[in-house]
């Protein structure tokens, strides 16, 4: 448990490195885009400041000095440097950029105070279903697979090692350790100023808001702020979010909407420019993406996103060109620099180090065309990495696969929903009214169709696709960034037709996500109070603002809302940490794991080196780095050319890295076959420590064992029997 004045540090520390952060960005802001105001001015700042956060956990993690007091010393030094360059009075403004804000409401009049009633009410909604899987995991642990495979463990091994640069190898199979890793450096940063993962159950609600927040940017210039709202929340409320991404340390989302955010403000961007040309009299000239500081938030968050997940790579390609395209003639590499430098800050850190480290920043293309280029080679496999493309004419997989995914995905009216983004995304193409929202149009389109040839969108057998439905997920930033462009059509500027929109929106919302579900769980009065807090009463100081309210008001009431926060955080962090894995509801996630007794056994190990053999545990490994997180979880396995890490192939080389890992403790266990869960493949590790003297078996769950080891074991002290390459199981491509 942590005490009370351990979490109040914490909480302190998170409010300083919050505040200095916040203040920063808004300064930077303030200087570089000093026409921005509002909602628009909010999502530069916020980027800026996960930004801010990222580079300076980059900086200190590549000197290896990623330490709690190193990060508030940063980001407090951040918020000094803001200020001082603030005192300095305002920088030369960018004649194009210093115009005044587009107006609400262009082609229609604008939000109205029961439309933004409906809109308030729709985002408590989706949070109030998000706090119900939350509150799950407060009971039991986080129970996400991912989360448990690498998403923490990358995590939590930045923070016991102070340090980026290393390759934290967390299976034999995959080679996530390659992925891109902005949001496990965001995990990171809350639990070493907390010293707990709590912030972990929370973090994805930050990501949910941000999306809100982009949403209502893109219908903004045009009045339609609360009906992209609406529409994003249909996407924001299906089930492929709503049981994975709260209470968790997914990072779908966390990619999704940087890439929306991007977006907001390209629109917005573009309508300033439109708006100066008008105030300058050039109301017939053709508005244009200048290069500026606008374009660098709009290429910083893009980065973010790449920075983050692969799969938005595709969009993000795309995105560029809509830059670039528009830009005025001449400037073009004017704007290539504002977008590109920014981006390649935002995310090029981790593709430099895969560089570094395996000769290829992205080492899961291991070839174009006839070109092979560097990459691990595996000796074992998880599942085939199918695309969609590959079943387009089998209607069997169709039927039997694809149909219930995506209705399990989206609901019972998923074929309107995945209508309405392509619609909307062909209608922004052809008809949009703006050129950057016909650009959009297409940048969303582009990324449904990569996501027919996403590898891994159809994973499994032949003619069995069984991981098309959880990979649902890869498609839903092309779905985010089409299905908020639907209100923008002229159509709409009637508003008879706008409140019809929204009833139809709403409907639409409540009948494919059924929310109502959430009313009848255990975990509602959780939720209530999630929703309570999370929503209407920043919403409610949000309304007073825009009556006029004054600021010491607003600001008292954020004060009060924050300590209020942190007096609920502690009782909510110590029944967390009390429930935290004590149960089988994470271990059991996946049938077949047989890890909730070593789990539970895990919880009372502190600053102890456990090895982990087999890939189940491997694959769910973060329950074993204990309630305080100090236990140090050693994978074992060996290193190979290209940064490969494969099962060690004998008993004797085995033995010999038990030795090498210096343990206190290994667990044994199956290999983890993702087509069968339920019927895990034996592995070998547990047969070679047979007759083995040095180790003795403390706990044994089913095929999983938990060792004592108590010295050195005896690779020559293998039998002829232990140790043939052929008994590392591989997954068979049925």
């Amino acid at each position: 448990m942590v005490s009370l004045g351990s979490y109040l540090l914490g909480a302190a520390e998170l409010v300083i490195v919050a505040l200095s952060l916040g203040a920063t960005a808004y300064r930077l802001r303030r200087r570089l885009l000093p026409a921005w105001e509002g909602a628009p001015a909010r999502l530069v700042e916020i980027t800026v400041a996960v930004a801010l956060i990222t580079w300076i956990s980059e900086i200190l993690g590549t000197l290896g000095l990623f330490y709690a007091g190193a990060v508030v010393a940063a980001s407090a030094l951040a918020a000094l440097a803001a200020a001082l360059l603030a005192a300095g009075g305002p920088g030369a403004e960018d004649p194009e950029e210093s115009v005044p804000p587009e107006p609400a409401g262009e082609g229609s009049a604008g939000e109205g105070l029961w439309q933004l009633a409906v809109m308030v009410a729709v985002i408590a909604v989706v949070v109030g279903h998000w706090a119900i899987t939350t509150k799950h995991a407060v009971d039991a642990g986080i129970f996400n697979f991912d989360s448990l495979w690498y998403h923490l463990p990358f995590s939590v091994e930045m923070v016991q090692s102070h340090s980026l640069t290393g390759m934290h190898h967390v299976d034999t199979v995959f080679t996530n350790w390659f992925y891109p890793q902005n949001s496990e450096l965001l995990h990171a940063v809350g639990i070493l100023l907390t010293g707990r993962d709590t912030l972990s159950l929370f973090v994805n609600f930050g990501w949910l808001g941000l999306g809100f927040l982009a949403a209502w940017c893109v219908g903004r210039p045009y009045g339609r702020g609360h009906l992209s709202v609406v529409a994003a929340a249909i996407l924001l409320e299906c089930h492929t979010l709503v049981v994975r991404e709260p209470g968790a340390a997914k990072n779908d989302l966390a990619a999704a909407v940087p890439l929306l955010v991007a977006i907001a403000i390209l629109v917005n961007a573009w309508a300033q420019e439109r708006r100066g040309a008008s105030v300058a009299g050039r109301e017939g000239e053709r508005p244009t993406l200048s290069p500026g500081w606008a374009l660098a938030a709009a290429g910083l968050a893009v980065g973010l996103a790449a920075g983050t997940r692969v799969t938005v790579l595709a969009m993000a390609a795309l995105l560029s060109l809509a830059v670039l395209v528009p830009a005025p003639a001449g400037r073009r590499w004017a704007a290539a620099g504002w977008w590109f430098v920014p981006a390649l800050l935002g995310g090029g850190y981790w593709y430099l180090r895969n560089l570094i480290a395996a000769g290829n920043p992205i080492p899961e293309i291991e070839s174009l065309g006839p070109i092979s280029l560097p990459h691990p080679e595996r000796l074992q496999t998880g599942r085939p990495s199918f695309d969609i493309a590959h079943y387009a004419t089998d209607t069997g997989v169709w039927r039997h696969y694809f149909s219930p995914g995506l209705h399990e995905a989206f609901g019972g009216l998923w074929p309107l929903v995945l209508l309405a983004a392509v619609v909307a995304a062909l209608v922004a193409l052809v008809w949009g009214r703006d050129r950057i929202v016909r650009w959009t149009g297409g940048v969303a389109l582009f990324g449904m169709l990569a996501y027919l040839f996403t590898p891994l969108s159809a994973a499994g057998a032949e003619g069995a696709p069984t991981g098309f439905g959880i990979n649902i997920r890869y498609v839903i930033p092309a779905l985010l960034a089409a299905i908020v462009l639907l209100p923008l059509p002229r159509l709409f500027d009637d508003r008879r037709r706008q409140w019809g929109l929204l009833g139809v929106l709403v409907l639409v919302l409540l009948v494919t996500d059924r929310p109502d579900a959430a009313l009848h769980d255990k975990a509602r009065i959780f939720a209530v109070a999630l929703v309570l807090l999370a929503v209407l009463v920043p919403a409610a100081l949000w309304l007073a603002r825009r009556r006029g309210a004054a600021w010491g008001v607003l600001t008292g009431g954020a004060v009060a809302l924050a300590i209020v926060v942190v007096a609920l955080g502690y009782p909510l962090q110590r029944h967390y940490l009390k429930q935290r894995f004590a149960n089988e509801i994470a271990a059991e996630s996946i049938p077949g794991m047989s890890l909730d007794s070593a789990y539970r056994w895990a919880r009372g190990q502190s600053d102890a080196r456990i090895g982990l053999a087999g890939t189940t545990a491997q694959f769910a490994g973060y329950g074993f780095y204990g309630t305080d997180l100090s236990n140090r979880v050693v994978y074992l396995g060996e290193d190979g050319p290209h940064g490969a890490f494969n099962a060690i192939p004998t008993c004797s080389r085995f033995r010999a890295a038990v030795n090498d890992a210096d343990l206190d403790y290994l667990v044994t266990s199956p290999f983890l076959d993702f087509l069968h869960p339920g019927t895990p493949i034996a592995s070998p590790e547990a047969r070679w420590l047979r007759g083995e003297s040095a180790v003795s078996p403390v706990l044994r769950s089913g095929p999983v064992t938990v060792w004592k080891v108590s010295g050195r074991l005896d690779p020559s002290a293998c039998g002829p029997a232990n140790g043939p390459l052929e008994e590392i199981p591989d997954t068979p491509a049925e």
